[in-house]
Order: C-alpha cells, then sequence, then structure tokens
C-alpha cells in the first residue's frame, strides 16, 4: 500500500474542515408584539438590538473591562465555554382600550421601559448558567409613548389616548440568574433528536422580583451545541449567544414555566393619581413554542407565548404575544 509522507499527511490534517473549530459572535434584532396574534393589550411591543461574543475559555481574562471585573465575581467554571452579551431594548405594557382618554377600571396602565442589559454565561451540552445585569427607566423617558404612536401611525392602527397617564418616571435594575440542566437527550423519529430540560430563574430588583421553574422540550439536530437556547422571557424567549460553537442547525421547541411575582413596577409602580390601582397577581405560568434555524452567517427563530393573568384585576385568563429574531453571525 502506497504510503504517504509524514509531512505530507500533517499538512492535510491542518487544513481539514473538521479541525476548525466553529466560534462566532453575533449580532440581532428581534421585535416581540402582540399583533400577530391579534391584540393590542397588556405586553404589547418590544424592540431589542443585541450583540454576542464570540466564546473563550475564560471570560475574566477576555471580556471588556466591566463584564471582566463583573465576570471574576461569577462561579464560572474550568472547561466550559463562555461569552457575555449586550442588549439595548424598549418594551411597552397598555390597557386594552387605547382609545380611552380617561384611565379605565380594572385595567393594566400605560408603561414603557428602556434598557441596557448586560450578560455573562457559560455553557456545555448538558448545562448552561446565565448572569445578567439590567439598569433602565420606566416612565415618559423611556420614549414608549412616541414609539407606539410612530408605529400605529405607520400601520394605521388605532391612536393610543392614554399615555398621559403613564407610570411615573423611576430607574430601575434587576439582577438575574438563569440555568438550564439537560435531563436526557436521545435520537428521535424524522428528527436527529430530542432533548428535556429543566430551566430555573431567580430575578431581583425593583423592576421584577421572581423565582421560576420550567421545562423544555426540543427537536432537531447539533442539539447539544445549542443547548440553553431558549426561554420564557420577553426579549428572550431565543437567546442566541449559546450558538456561537454551532455551524449549523434547527430545532423546534416548546416548554412551561411556573413563577411567583414578588412585584412587577409596570403594574405596582408610581402613576398619577387618576389611574386606578391595579395589583401583581403573583402565581403566574408562561407556555411558549417556535423554531430556530441557522447557518454560519445568519439565523431566523419565531417563537409564540401565553402568559395568565399578570395582575389580579385582568378579565382574560390568558394574554399572548409573538417573537421574531433575525441574527447575523460575524
Amino acid at each position: 500500500m502506497k504510503q504517504f509522507p509524514p509531512v505530507l499527511l500533517a499538512c492535510l490534517s491542518a487544513f481539514a474542515p473538521s479541525t476548525f473549530a466553529y466560534n462566532s459572535g453575533s449580532f440581532s434584532f428581534s421585535m416581540d408584539n402582540d399583533g400577530i396574534v391579534g391584540t393590542d393589550q397588556n405586553y404589547t411591543n418590544g424592540i431589542f438590538l443585541e450583540y454576542n461574543s464570540p466564546f473563550s475559555s475564560n471570560l475574566a481574562e477576555t471580556a471588556p473591562t466591566p463584564i471582566r471585573q463583573f465576570s471574576q465575581y461569577l462561579p464560572l467554571k474550568e472547561g466550559t465555554k463562555q461569552g457575555w452579551s449586550l442588549t439595548l431594548g424598549q418594551q411597552m405594557w397598555t390597557p386594552e382600550d387605547i382609545e380611552s382618554i380617561e384611565p379605565p377600571e380594572n385595567e393594566r396602565p400605560y408603561a414603557g421601559l428602556l434598557f441596557l442589559e448586560s450578560s455573562a454565561y457559560q455553557y456545555t451540552p448538558t448545562f448552561v448558567d446565565k448572569f445578567s445585569l439590567m439598569l433602565g427607566v420606566i416612565g415618559p423617558n423611556s420614549f414608549a409613548e412616541q414609539g407606539q404612536k410612530f408605529i400605529h401611525e405607520i400601520v394605521g392602527s388605532d391612536e393610543p389616548m392614554g399615555w398621559d397617564y403613564q407610570i411615573k418616571n423611576t430607574l430601575v435594575f434587576n439582577l438575574g440568574y438563569q440555568g438550564h440542566r439537560l435531563l436526557t437527550r436521545n435520537q428521535a423519529y424524522l428528527m436527529d433528536d430530542y432533548d428535556l430540560s429543566g430551566v430555573g430563574r431567580i430575578n431581583v430588583g425593583n423592576y421584577q422580583s421572581e423565582v421560576a421553574v420550567g421545562g423544555v422540550a426540543r427537536w432537531g439536530n447539533d442539539l447539544a451545541s445549542n443547548f440553553g437556547t431558549t426561554g420564557f422571557s420577553p426579549g428572550n424567549f431565543v437567546d442566541i449567544g449559546v450558538l456561537s460553537s454551532s455551524r449549523s442547525g434547527y430545532f423546534l421547541f416548546t416548554g412551561i414555566e411556573g413563577r411567583y411575582r414578588l412585584n412587577d413596577i409596570t403594574i405596582d409602580g408610581d402613576r398619577p393619581s387618576e389611574v386606578p390601582d391595579t395589583n401583581v397577581e403573583h402565581w403566574q405560568a408562561t407556555a411558549v413554542f417556535g423554531g430556530v434555524y441557522y447557518q454560519p452567517k445568519w439565523g431566523v427563530s419565531l417563537s409564540f407565548a401565553t402568559n395568565t393573568p399578570e395582575f389580579k384585576e385582568n378579565k382574560h385568563r390568558s394574554n399572548s404575544n409573538g417573537s421574531l429574531e433575525l441574527f447575523w453571525r460575524l
């Protein structure tokens, strides 16, 4: 049998595709909106711009200075892939009757949030940990009124008339943790694999404080490299940060979460005296389903969420919204 020189074999192996580990940062634009399900109430819109870093083996050495200092105090483990992200977002909540000039009874007040969130995370095929710090402002300085009126004018929707009675300007912050733990992963019928995982969240701050547990089922391919992508929070139904080591893939997902929410400034925050009081519904649940498809240069996700009432005066048994995310891989 013909023998190849060792030097030639070394050169060939050096250029073999399998030896090039994929590692990509990303930039994404996503929008949450309830118009896709035919409503315009409660959590009605969210817009998010996000940057996700490529992964590294030691975030405390490779991240920008503020995140590097923050990550030194986190329980990040050796042997994990680590990354960070930065998100700029705006969210808004409205009552059901947006044409009413006077604040309606038994409906949530108008509220807008403008925020910046920094996250650090570690991930493996079997567990993911995410830590976040959010700083923002709720109230007129969030520019939610201008944003909603601009969008409604473009699409020809009813003009919202009650923003004069929105939650007052307040600086807000939240510290958050989210953990994913793999329960099982096996081959599936038709698609390549399926996996089941448990998800837990803790948020503490004057924006929202809550404790949550849930579960997620996924069907698709390369699930070991895109584990921990799904979530239950607006703006985070799909978290593409943990895709940085996965070249391409697709999966469908569904999940359910239960939580106990202690406070929610969009419901119980300081408001004009004319606005009726609303009270947080402490026990809540969310169900999500959707899909993700991505290639080495781009990707897209579409997801839907249905929530039980977030405030006690809500006369609807549930509220729903959809989310579309487009991302470009760097």
